[in-house]
């Protein structure tokens, strides 16, 4: 019975880095407010930007990319979950298609996403996100699990 309940709330922490990744890849402020926990000690990273701490930084980050970028695509491969009661980690590699001035580029990049669970509302909501420095590009074709 254990058993079924971990693989329940892995089931939910995956939906929640979905959800978080569809809110970026559909470059929407509004979606991307949905998965963050709005606090003052959440931590943001993108890759080769500074740390950014606090929701309001964090969501101007957000908006700053949003309106750098034409279009963007995610497939997310390897994920690992680990769960610790109302905090889960998900470490993935972000396999990214991006179009920047009608120039498209592949790139990967290997991310920690920290979720926190509000009993209030029932749901995993992001409270870290650090992207890494650019790792290589794994083929779609490839299946990485």
């Amino acid at each position: 019975m254990i058993k079924m309940v971990v693989n329940m709330q892995s089931e939910k922490v995956l939906e929640a880095n979905s959800d978080f990744y569809n809110a970026f890849q559909n470059l929407s402020i509004e979606r991307m407010e949905g998965v963050w926990k709005h606090d003052e000690d959440i931590i943001c990273v993108h890759p080769g930007w500074d740390l950014f701490v606090g929701w309001f930084a964090i969501r101007e980050s957000w908006i700053t990319i949003f309106h750098n970028i034409e279009t963007i695509k995610f497939i997310i491969t390897n994920p690992k979950i680990k769960i610790f009661d109302e905090i889960s980690i998900v470490v993935c590699i972000e396999n990214i298609e991006i179009s920047i001035n009608q120039n498209s580029v592949k790139l990967g990049v290997t991310a920690t996403n920290i979720f926190e669970y509000s009993n209030d509302i029932k749901k995993w909501l992001l409270i870290h996100h650090h992207g890494s420095s650019v790792s290589n590009y794994i083929s779609p074709n490839l299946s990485v699990q």
